[in-house]
This record gives C-alpha cells, sequence and structure tokens, in this order.
C-alpha cells in the first residue's frame, strides 16, 4: 500500500492492473459503454494504475483477437478519451498497452491477410506462415507506434505500455527464435533489439519526458532457441533510460498454457524470479512483475525486493476490490481467481465478451450492479452448494430475507471435494469465500434439514430456488459396485491403494487422477472418448495433459469399459478386449442432476427456478451465473 514514484507520477500503492484482452471493443476497435464500465470498476476497487488491454497500432490486419482496441486513426480517439476519463476519474493512472500482433496477429480479423514478421517463421500455435517485413515496413510500423502514442495522449491518458512480449511483433524481432534476418534489424542482440529501441525513442519524442512509457517484455520465452533472461536483462539496460518501468512477462503463444496464461494445473507465481532478475540489472526505471500472484504473494516480491510493483490480471477480474480490501485489511473478502479460464479465457477462443466464472457482474457492471429491491421477498434457497450459496448471497445483498435450507452439516457440495486436489488451492479460496459471505450476510441457515414439500409450503416462500446439485453418475458395468466415487478418494485418501484405475477422462476423472499421480500412485485413466477433458478450455486441456505424462498417469482413450473384477479392470479399445489392474477402481464418470428431487420441490411455490448442478452437472461458471441470473429475475432486474 505504499506509494511510489513512478516517472512524473505518484503511484498511490504498488498495484496496477494488468492488461488482459476483454472483446468489449465495437469492431473497428473502438470503446463500448461496457467497456467504460470495465475499467472505472477496476479504478474505483483501488489499483494505482489500469493498464488497458492490447491495443493494435496500424491496420486492423494486426490486431491480435477478433475484436482488440485499437488507436490506428484519429477516429477512435474520442472513445478513447470516455475510457481514459471513466478510469481517471475513479482515481487510478490510466495507461494504454500498444501492440502488433505481427505473427500471432488474428487470422480472421482480415480474411486473406498475410501475418507480418521479422521473418518467415511460423507459430506453432498459431499455424500461419507469416511474410518478412521489408526494411521500409518496419519503419512505418515504428512510426504507427509512436502516432498511436500521441493518439493516447491526446485521449487523456497518463502513459503507454509498449507490448514487446508474448510473441507479439515486437517480441518476435527480440527474439533469436523468430528473428532470422541478416540486415540491421537481425543478428546480433544489439540489432535484434533495434526495432523496439526506435519504437520507444520515437514515442517518447511524440509523448515527451513527462507522459509515461513503459515496456512489457518476456522475461524468458521457454522454446529451445527463444529469449532468455540473460537476453532480456541486457535489453532491460537498453531501454532503462527511455522507459519509466519494465513490465516482466513471460512465454509467446507457443508456451501460453505453460506459462503466459497459466491454469490452475501449474504453479502460481511462477516468475517472480525473471522480475528479480530484471530488478538486479536495471537501476534507472521501476520493475513489475505479474503472473498468477495472490495479496499473499504480490508482497512477498515486494518485501523481497524481486519487483517495485505487482500486477494483477485475472485476480482483479474475479475481485475489482481487491486493492481496497488489502488496504482495509479484509483478505477474507477477496474474491479468489481460482485459474479455471471460463470465462475470461474460453471466452477469448471463442471470440466473445468477457466474463468470469466466480464474478457474474464481469462485463456487465453497469447492467449487473445491484440495487436494493423497493419489493423484498421471502426467498427460500434448497441446496447449500455454490449455486445455493451464490444465489442466497445475492438475494441477501439485494435486500430479500432469505434462508438457506441444507441437508448436511456443510456448505459447498461437490465442489468440497473438487477443490481438494492440491493444485486447486484458488478453488479452495473460492469456497472459503463463499462460506464466509454467507455468514456475514443476513441469509438464515437450516443446516442439516431436507427439503420437503410440506416444509417449503410451512416456510411460506414468495419464491424458491432449487439448487440441490447432482449425484455421481453409476454405469450400468458389471462389478462398479466395487468402485468408490472420486468424492471418496479425494476426500478420504487413505482408501486409495498404489495402483489405481480410474474410469472416465472428463474434468472429475482426469483431475482426480492428477491429484492422485501428484501424490505418487500408479494412475491409469481410461476414456470412452478419443480424446480427455474435451469440456475444458484449450489452455487448462493443455495442461492438464502435460501435468498427467508429467506425473507418469498413463491415459488411454478410445477405451470402454466392458467389466470390473477384482483388481481386473477389462476394456475394449480398437476391436480388441485388453485388460488393466489396480488395487482401487474410481468411478468418476461425471454427474447427473437430481431432477427427481427438483421433480418434487418445483411444483409448490409458482415462482421457483431451478440453477446449477440440478439443471445439468457442468462448471463454476453455470452455477454463479444461474444464480444471478433467478435472483435478478426476482428482483424485477433481468432483462433479456
Amino acid at each position: 500500500m505504499e506509494p511510489i514514484q513512478v516517472g512524473s507520477y505518484t503511484f498511490k500503492n504498488r498495484i496496477v492492473m494488468a492488461p488482459m484482452e476483454t472483446r468489449l471493443s465495437t469492431p473497428i476497435g473502438d470503446t463500448s459503454q461496457e467497456m467504460c464500465d470495465y475499467y472505472a470498476e477496476r479504478a474505483k476497487g483501488g489499483a494505482a494504475a489500469i493498464i488497458v488491454e492490447n491495443t493494435f497500432v496500424d491496420s486492423i490486419a494486426s490486431r491480435s483477437s477478433l475484436s482488440s482496441s485499437g488507436l490506428n486513426t484519429d477516429h477512435l480517439i474520442a472513445g478513447k478519451f470516455r475510457l481514459a476519463e471513466a478510469i481517471k476519474n475513479n482515481g487510478a493512472v490510466a495507461i494504454i498497452q500498444l501492440s502488433h500482433g505481427g505473427l500471432q496477429a488474428n487470422a480472421a480479423a482480415v480474411p486473406g491477410q498475410e501475418a507480418l514478421a521479422p521473418s518467415a517463421v511460423a507459430s506453432k500455435f498459431v499455424g500461419r506462415m507469416p511474410r518478412a517485413l521489408t526494411v521500409e515496413e518496419i519503419v512505418a510500423i515504428e512510426d504507427a507506434f509512436a502516432q498511436a502514442a500521441a493518439r493516447a495522449k491526446q485521449a487523456g491518458f497518463d502513459g503507454v505500455e509498449i507490448h514487446g512480449a508474448h510473441g507479439y511483433l515486437i517480441c518476435s524481432f527480440l527474439s533469436p527464435y523468430t528473428n532470422k534476418r541478416t540486415d540491421q534489424y537481425g543478428g546480433s542482440l544489439e540489432n535484434r533489439a533495434r526495432f523496439a529501441l526506435n519504437i520507444v525513442r520515437k514515442v517518447r519524442e511524440q509523448v515527451g519526458k513527462d507522459f509515461l512509457v513503459g515496456f512489457r517484455i518476456s522475461g524468458a520465452e521457454y522454446v529451445e532457441g527463444g529469449l532468455t533472461i540473460e537476453d532480456t536483462t541486457a535489453y532491460g539496460k537498453m531501454l532503462e533510460e527511455m522507459v519509466d518501468y519494465i513490465h516482466v512477462s513471460v512465454g509467446n503463444y507457443e508456451t501460453m498454457a505453460q506459462w503466459m496464461i497459466s491454469p490452475m494445473y501449474r504453479p502460481a507465481a511462477a516468475i517472480v524470479d525473471l522480475a528479480a532478475a530484471m530488478k538486479k540489472a536495471v537501476s534507472k526505471c521501476k520493475v513489475i512483475t505479474v503472473n498468477a500472484l495472490t495479496p499473499e504473494t504480490g508482497e512477498k516480491a515486494l518485501e523481497e525486493g524481486a519487483a517495485d510493483l505487482v500486477a494483477y490480471g485475472r485476480p482483479l477480474i474475479a475481485d475489482p476490490y481487491l486493492p481496497n480490501k488489502i488496504k482495509e485489511g479484509r483478505l477474507e473478502d477477496v474474491r479468489p481467481c481460482m485459474r479455471g479460464h471460463e470465462g475470461c479465457i474460453s471466452l477469448f477462443f471463442a471470440g466473445c465478451p468477457i466474463r468470469c466464472e466466480v464474478n457474474p457482474q464481469v462485463g456487465r457492471e453497469r447492467e449487473y450492479r445491484i440495487c436494493p429491491t423497493s419489493h423484498p421477498k421471502k426467498v427460500v434457497v434448497v441446496g447449500g452448494g455454490m449455486a445455493g450459496m451464490e444465489a442466497a448471497r445475492v438475494a441477501d445483498l439485494y435486500g430479500h430475507r432469505v434462508i438457506l435450507v441444507e441437508k448436511s452439516n456443510r456448505l459447498g457440495g461437490h465442489f468440497e471435494e473438487a477443490s481438494a486436489p492440491g493444485f486447486k488451492e484458488g478453488a479452495r479460496g473460492v469456497l472459503n469465500w463463499a462460506r464466509t459471505q454467507i455468514k456475514k450476510s443476513g441469509v438464515q441457515l437450516m443446516m442439516e434439514t431436507e427439503a420437503t414439500p410440506q416444509l417449503i409450503r410451512d416456510l411460506q416462500p414468495d419464491a424458491v430456488i432449487l439448487a440441490v446439485g447432482s449425484r455421481y453418475i453409476t454405469p450400468a458395468i458389471p462389478g462398479i459396485e466395487s468402485s468408490i466415487t472420486a468424492e471418496k478418494a479425494l476426500l478420504d485418501k487413505g482408501c486409495v491403494g498404489q495402483h489405481v484405475v480410474v474410469i472416465g477422462g472428463g474434468l472429475v476423472g482426469a483431475e482426480t487422477g492428477l491429484e492422485l499421480a501428484q501424490s505418487g500412485k500408479q494412475v491409469t485413466i481410461l476414456e470412452m472418448l478419443s480424446d480427455i477433458v474435451t469440456q475444458d478450455e484449450p489452455l487448462s486441456q493443455i495442461a492438464i495433459k502435460g501435468e498427467l505424462a508429467a506425473a507418469g498417469a498413463t491415459v488411454i482413450t478410445s477405451a470402454t469399459v466392458k467389466e470390473i473384477n477384482g483388481r481386473q479392470v477389462a476394456f475394449d479399445k480398437d476391436g480388441c478386449c485388453k485388460v488393466v489392474e489396480g488395487d482401487t477402481v474410481i468411478a468418476a464418470l461425471g454427474l447427473e442432476a437430481r431432477k427427481d428431487l427438483v421433480d418434487k420441490l418445483k411444483e409448490v411455490c409458482p415462482e421457483t427456478y431451478v440453477i446449477g448442478d440440478a439443471v445439468q452437472g457442468r462448471k463454476l461458471f453455470q452455477c454463479n451465473h444461474e444464480a444471478w441470473q433467478a435472483v435478478r429475475k426476482l428482483s424485477g432486474a433481468f432483462s433479456a
């Protein structure tokens, strides 16, 4: 919370919001009201500075996603003025990131348009072969960055961040992995830096010394032949006199799932050492660290001198008020990011506006603003899992009188075992946060109480929300009764033997198998489909497969289990009957809704809503979003 001088600005604390694309721009890269509201909320939440997302500087063909922010023409200044105003009026320094997609530019942005790069080296993730830029084109792009910076200043921004990371155009010039040129822009480290240095110099000439100029760099790419920390610290020394800060990130698209946007299966706070190396190398500018930080790990990085500032991206999506809650000593009220990537990343790849699995207000801050109702209702929520808790919490915030009925003696439902694996610390944080918010709310709890039609009639509710959850699917496989559920395996690991067979390679089975494999068990996963975790977004799918392999788990796909006979599990693969042995067999074929209970209860009250796993066994995203939809409808706040 200590202030810090960055260039000519005094930041009120050491927290900045990292740039993350929202898809809230218009098709030409202009600013929408939703975009202003989204960033205004994060500024209001206490961050010292907001770094607005990846913004393209020349033609639309250079954008990194279908709906990237743009500053390539003067027509976009007015919209960016509204955006800068929204940030600054709410107490934060306004910085906008300038970028060129280069070889990673989105192919669908301008169909048929060539990707541009220092050399004809294709990204293995994107798959397009780029065309090598001419020197004249390189100079024109340098000038485009400078012109975009001038527009940013004219629009009222306090600074710009030059995006030299993540495999985009500037990074691809810096990296020997993608820069194979033999002219003045390639070869030696100094020549590969020429493009970046020219851009920073030209930007500074346009905006002056008092305007903030930062540079984001991948401390390492973690690809063979790519950028190393030795390279990037050398670049840092070249840049430090021209920039106010260096923002140390990591990776490119090819290492996105492992490093750049790491899912829950990968270690958190894993690149502070890269920032620390940069901090040691430079003395004339500030250094920012980033990547899956919590309040605790961010504070630790600052205390240990690894960085001058900490950047939060996904955590500020999950909870815009994280900085204020830290300042007020309310860490238990910080809603954690669980790095599940549903909404922020899954919708990025789909080209859809940003959402969040733990915060349904994201991208709809104005529409989903909670205004206490003038007509409070008595609301009975049946089921104390994640959907039920969120529905009860939000209904209480709207001012309704809420009773939460839960059959067991604990809140959390299946999320209790879902958050048990060691790699799901963020998910456990979300569960603890939900329980804490219910405890602090005005919700009346009826624990160890079975909801019956008569109980609901006796409570005389105006509205009922059924969040009765799901049960594990028990397949009709001979011998299945000798297996245990994933719930049993995760919450009572003492019952699991050394050799484990997991039937089902969906999310439940794969995560259960990964937790057991990482704890030293020998695990075989049998999946009927041709791939595992097909319901996961791409980065999480790549990551969990990699972690399963690293933990020594065996994954057999296109395997249909036929019988369990003692230690032997017989399965069919490619028309052949095969057998695998295990001390413990875990049936992890997903969850099915408790439709029988829903059918019993849904006719009691005319205004009844069914949400979460009670509709269908799915993810936390659906649980939370359906909870909000139900409460908004019964509060009269819902619009289609």
